[in-house]
Formats: C-alpha cells, structure tokens, sequence
C-alpha cells in the first residue's frame, strides 16, 4: 500500500487494533472533540512538538487540543494513512487536517479554511502510552536547539506559547 504527502510517496499499513484504536482516539482532538478517552493514551510526563509550540506534561498537552474548538469552526480528517517501516514503540501517520477558523465578523460563523498535511509520529514508552507526539507540517522536521541559534530561538517561542495557552485554556476537557 501507499500514500501520497506533501513531499511524496509513502508506503503505509494497516495499523493493528490497539493502534487503530489509539489513532482514532487521538484522531477525536483533532476534529475538535477533546476526550478523557483520547487523553488516556498519554503518560504524565508526554511532549507535544508542532511548529507552533511544544507543550510538557499532560495538562499542557491538553489546553493546546482544548484551545483548538476556540481557534476553529470545523476541522475535518481528509486522510490518515499508518506509515510502514518505523521503528518499534512509533507509530508513523500521514495526515491531512482541513480546518475551517471560526470568523473575526461577528454573525458570521466560519472564515479562512486552510488544509495541513503532516507527519505525525507517535513514540510510545513500555507500557504503550504516547511519550512524545510530534507533528511535522508538510513532513518538514521541527527545528530544535540542535539546529544552532535561530532553532533555539523557535524552541523557547514555543515552550513560551505553550505556557501562555496553559495560562488561559483549562486542561480539563469537560470544560471545553
């Protein structure tokens, strides 16, 4: 089997039940329905890695997905493919998101749309709970502290962002 990114072809899987399960659960944040469900597959110390921030901890995690209803109207799975020839304990997917922002005009309820395909990768620790989540836009890397100053400068922005959504985002999901 295959599956076609932003950058090429892939050749992709069917995922086992216990990682359908675990994909379809994580899957629930991203279409704007946060869960204590989908937030049961993460250990308490997970990081989450998108170009737009890096949250630590479990609660942090949480407040970025449960932002993510106030940002956008819809956002809609176009894809998701299970990526082949990973390493043990990760699971690979190639996803495409189609997110329609909620509008700055009042009375009017849906604005921009904009479709992000990624790279998501899933690294799961022994007991098979996620231990680092990393989405990849258009399955570009993150840039980290590794990649000189100007990656470390993104880095802090982002551990910054994450804290300010913790700030004002609550991580429980009931409360969304």
């Amino acid at each position: 089997m295959a599956t076609a990114s932003s950058v090429g072809t892939h050749t992709s899987r069917t995922p086992s039940p216990a990682e359908k399960q675990l994909i379809d659960d994580i899957l629930q944040l991203y279409q704007l329905n946060p869960t204590e469900q989908a937030y049961s597959h993460y250990a308490p110390n997970a990081v989450f890695h998108d170009p737009v921030s890096i949250a630590e901890g479990l609660e942090s995690i949480q407040s970025q997905f449960n932002g993510m209803p106030k940002l956008f109207a819809e956002s809609i799975t176009q894809k998701c493919d299970v990526l082949a020839d990973t390493p043990p304990n990760t699971i690979a997917i190639n996803l495409t998101q189609h997110y329609i922002f909620k509008s700055p005009i009042p009375f009017k309820s849906k604005g921009a749309e904009k479709t992000v395909n990624s790279k998501v990768t899933f690294h799961l620790n022994s007991d098979g709970l996620i231990e680092r989540h990393d989405e990849e836009w258009d399955h570009q890397g993150n840039p980290t502290e590794d990649d000189g100053f100007v990656g470390k400068l993104m880095e802090a922005r982002k551990k910054t962002d994450a804290k300010l959504v913790e700030k004002v985002i609550p991580s429980d999901p009931s409360k969304v």
